[in-house]
């Protein structure tokens, strides 16, 4: 019997999973010591945070990130849609125009939104600030901030 896995859950836990890939190849490259940006003194000097905290914020995050978009798919019900509707599943060049244009789209939102919130004091102080507690990166770390200002 084959594993049937929905594109439901392929779309919820498939970037959380690729993320933590994608961490865990720079993690294990992190250690030859000769090639990294950041000693680990420095690491330890600088960052204001620890690993763990870094990783517990990330895993709420993500955690959140699953939540909204589980309860998206069951709004939308898109999938229940075309399944009943006979719809044929959208070409690779129709695809890959949503993908580019939802790049672009993303990216501006991100770049504007960010440089808000270095300009906004509030929301720089209250919020945006608190990426800035982790000077030198760990790759698992490229989510990390306060909760209330997850995406940019």
């Amino acid at each position: 019997m084959p594993l049937a896995t929905s594109d439901e859950l392929l779309g919820i836990f498939l970037p959380i999973l690729v993320y933590w890939i994608y961490s865990g190849l720079y993690v294990i490259l992190g250690s030859f010591e000769n090639y990294k940006l950041h000693s680990k003194k420095e690491e330890e000097a600088k960052n204001l945070v620890s690993r763990k905290t870094v990783i517990k914020v990330v895993l709420f995050q993500q955690t959140f990130q699953a939540i909204v978009t589980f309860l998206l798919f069951k709004v939308t019900g898109e999938n229940d849609v075309r399944a009943s509707s006979g719809v044929q599943p959208s070409s690779f060049i129709v695809i890959a125009r949503q993908f580019v244009v939802a790049m672009l789209v993303l990216d501006t939102y991100q770049y504007f939104m960010h440089k808000y919130l270095h300009h906004n004091k509030f929301l720089y102080g209250n919020f945006h600030s608190y990426h800035h507690r982790l000077v030198v990166p760990y790759a698992f770390g490229a989510i990390y901030g306060h909760p209330v200002v997850v995406s940019p």
